[in-house]
């Protein structure tokens, strides 16, 4: 079950999953590098059990949210994927969960292992299921593993060698400083030695394969009964791995007749020294605390390794150069141990028997102790690093995602009788516009069309002033032709001059930007073939004509159809109106002479964008926007704000894509405390207005902001229903980040259209 906040999350988020504390761990180190990339993308974690959602909450400053990983449901999954919008999942290790693979994959986002590892225990299990394995794991579009041996087992699983990349080892990155606190109070005990037995086990501990008989705290109790003879100021600190099993090793300290305390007993680290007779016993029966106690040790016994549960994490000692000793079992972390074993950084000792002569001999020989720590450190500092490296691995992945909402199997078999419809009706509507074209004469100008393939907002207006404007500055007398959509006027034609006061309701809104952007001639109508003659009766200087939303109408010849793609949502979810956002099949950009990205300032996602579109149509020209946030301007007087400098403000919209609102409001620094979405166009009355002034004030906002669109949109004189709140809209603009090399393109098509005696 999904918190309450997730259920309005914005899209382009990063999903992690982590089973438990170790690998809770490496995930925070790696989005500590995450966040550095891109501080604004929403990024989750997800955990399996209740430790790893324990350590999870301790770095909960870092992420946007925590959650408990879904049961591998599909209905489970996809209630996720549809909450939390991710672009990318990442998910720590080798944990295979078959429909959140195959449903992050349907849903258009880049599934990325990281850290995987393939113990020699389970490889033969891998082996045998390999038939199940290996589907599942060729829907991950990267899987960065630990070590070469990690790599060829993944290799014999069919994962494609492109996709499958060593990245090194994450848990050597997850070290982090130890807190002070603990280690300040533990040192009051002022103990000649200290010996940790850290992660100890009992046998047939919950969570174990397999059934087994060894008890390490029984283990290390016998082993301190005899190092007390000889060590009389010696410390034990013993930390059971499972926090459900420390009643159980209390009863047995309790029963041991040694002197013991138990940490969660103990004062906090300001108060009196506690009292505990040495040699005596800490029981660590608190979570987070030992890392922090590594530094005091003389020697370390890491457990889960007498035992054969596979061993626990040694680098957080090594990292402090502790001396570490380990029993056989290290089947989980074997390439670790592998490779400390063959640098002398660790001590793997074959037997129980073994534990107490080393580690007498390590609490006898400081400086055996100190050299085998100081191995153990060196090595821990040449493995480090590796989180840049896997963040720049994953971060193409994360720009090239094209996420769309999971559809179940009844809302696609309503929807897609309609998606074809839509397919079919669009198909006829266009041959019939063809074979009316066929027929009519050609404009006697060049025809520029602006247009997407998406429905909703790519930017077509701002870049249709734009493109105006840069024509005007240089030499060009162009004219714009817009449709004049939601306009309330019953005349076919309008005509009016640049600049023209006129109402909104005479033109629609995106055709009254035009009018006061003052650049060029407006022509509005539905017949834009018809609007285009009248248009150019009444300024024949015109000599270039700019078609504003005009991909899909093919009643005008066009000499150059530019597409603009929305970085958002470039490719419409890939399904047709209404399972998608596409307005035409992909297929259709085969007939675009450039496109122009909006939206997509990382440069990555520009690159993914580009190398997908080349695959539609490889001889047309992608170039990029930058979006130029213009000045706020007073609702009523229409002058200029300088800015909020922090200011709490309310924003609402009424656009086909409001998240490229909100984008801006945020890369601006707005302090936003609430927002609002309207429909498309969305005429505002005047009860709705002031029921919006009164949730921004009862939030302590002195402003509303929208849109120039959304302003038009708005009634005039509304300072009564507004007060006490004002009203600001911002100015947008686009620019072409090429600007050069676009015109040299568009402009190799107006010359071949050039008219007789016409100058330009």
């Amino acid at each position: 079950m999904l918190p309450r906040p997730f259920t309005r999350t914005k899209s382009g988020s990063i999903w992690l999953h982590a089973v438990s504390v170790g690998e809770v761990a490496s995930a925070v180190s790696l989005i500590r590098q995450l966040r550095a990339g891109q501080p604004h993308v929403p990024l989750y974690l997800s955990t399996g059990t209740v430790a790893g959602r324990k350590a999870a909450v301790r770095h909960a400053a870092l992420l946007d949210g925590i959650f408990y990983a879904p049961i591998d449901y599909v209905s489970c999954v996809r209630r996720v994927l549809r909450t939390i919008r991710p672009a990318l999942v990442i998910v720590l290790e080798t944990e295979i969960w078959p429909n959140l693979y195959y449903e992050t994959h349907r849903s258009g986002a880049r599934l990325a292992i990281v850290n995987g590892r393939i113990s020699n225990r389970t490889w033969p299990q891998y082996q045998a299921w390999r038939w199940f394995f290996a589907p599942v794991l060729q829907l991950a579009d990267a899987v960065l593993v630990q070590t070469t041996t990690d790599f060829a087992r993944y290799s014999q699983l069919s994962v494609p060698p492109q996709r499958l990349a060593i990245a090194g080892n994450l848990k050597y990155d997850a070290v982090q400083p130890p807190a002070a606190d603990g280690a300040k109070l533990i040192a009051a005990f002022h103990a000649d030695r200290v010996w940790i037995a850290a992660s100890t086990v009992g046998f047939n501990e919950r969570g174990s394969t397999g059934r087994y008989y060894t008890d390490e705290e029984d283990i290390v109790l016998r082993v301190f009964a005899d190092l007390a003879k000889e060590f009389p100021g010696l410390l034990l600190i013993l930390a059971p791995r499972q926090p459900g099993r420390f009643a159980d090793v209390a009863c047995k300290l309790k029963a041991s007749g040694w002197p013991w305390l138990a940490r969660s007993s103990m004062a906090a680290a300001s108060a009196a020294a506690p009292h505990l007779p040495l040699p005596g016993i800490l029981l660590l029966d608190t979570i987070g605390e030992l890392a922090g106690l590594y530094s005091l040790a003389d020697a370390v016994f890491v457990g889960g390794s007498l035992a054969p549960r596979g061993g626990h994490n040694i680098i957080e000692p090594a990292a402090v150069a502790a001396a570490i000793v380990v029993g056989p079992h290290m089947q989980n972390f074997e390439a670790i141990a592998r490779d400390f074993v063959e640098r002398q950084a660790i001590v793997q000792i074959r037997s129980e028997e073994e534990l107490l002569p080393v580690t007498r001999d390590l609490l006898k020989n400081p400086r055996r102790a100190s050299d085998l720590g100081k191995r153990a450190l060196q090595f821990v500092r040449s493995q480090q690093g590796v989180c840049p490296a896997i963040a720049a691995m994953l971060w193409p992945l994360y720009q090239s995602a094209c996420p769309a909402p999971v559809r179940g199997v009844l809302a696609r078999a309503a929807l897609a009788p309609l998606a074809l419809l839509w397919k079919i009706g669009g198909a006829l509507k266009r041959n019939k516009s063809e074979r009316r074209a066929a027929s009519l004469i050609p404009l006697p100008v060049p025809v520029i069309s602006i247009g997407g393939i998406t429905v909703g907002g790519s930017g077509k207006t701002p870049f249709t002033n734009y493109l105006a404007s840069c024509l005007r500055d240089k030499g060009y007398s162009p004219a714009i032709l817009t449709r004049g959509y939601r306009r309330r006027f019953p005349a076919e034609n309008l005509i009016f001059p640049p600049g023209a006061n006129v109402s909104p309701t005479l033109t629609g809104d995106e055709a009254q930007i035009f009018l006061r952007a003052a650049v060029a001639p407006i022509g509005i109508g539905a017949k834009r073939y018809e609007t285009a003659q009248i248009l150019m009766r009444q300024f024949p200087d015109t000599n270039v004509l700019v078609l504003d939303d005009g991909f899909q109408h093919a009643r005008i010849d066009r000499d150059f159809d530019i597409v603009l793609i929305d970085g958002l949502d470039p490719f419409g979810q890939e399904e047709l109106v209404p399972l998608g956002n596409l307005r035409e099949p992909l297929s259709a950009l085969r007939r675009a002479g450039a496109f122009v990205v909006t939206r997509a300032e990382n440069d990555l996602r520009f690159e993914a964008i580009q190398e997908r579109l080349r695959k539609f149509n490889p001889a047309a020209p992608a170039f990029r926007t930058r979006l130029l946030a213009g000045s706020w301007h007073d609702y009523t007087t229409g002058a200029g704000i300088p800015g909020f400098d922090g200011q709490r403000v309310a924003a609402f919209c009424g656009l086909g894509n409001p998240q490229n609102f909100w984008n801006t409001l945020e890369s601006l620094g707005m302090n936003v405390v609430f927002r609002w979405t309207f429909d498309d166009h969305h005429a505002y009355k005047p009860h709705e207005l002031h029921r919006l002034a009164h949730q921004a004030s009862m939030r302590g906002a002195e402003f509303l902001v929208t849109t120039e669109k959304d302003r038009i949109n708005c009634p005039n004189h509304l300072e009564t229903a507004l007060a006490p709140v004002k009203l600001a809209w911002l100015e947008i603009a686009l620019k072409l980040e090429d600007e050069a090399g676009f015109f040299e393109v568009l402009e190799r098509v107006l010359r071949k259209r050039r008219p007789a005696g016409l100058a330009f």
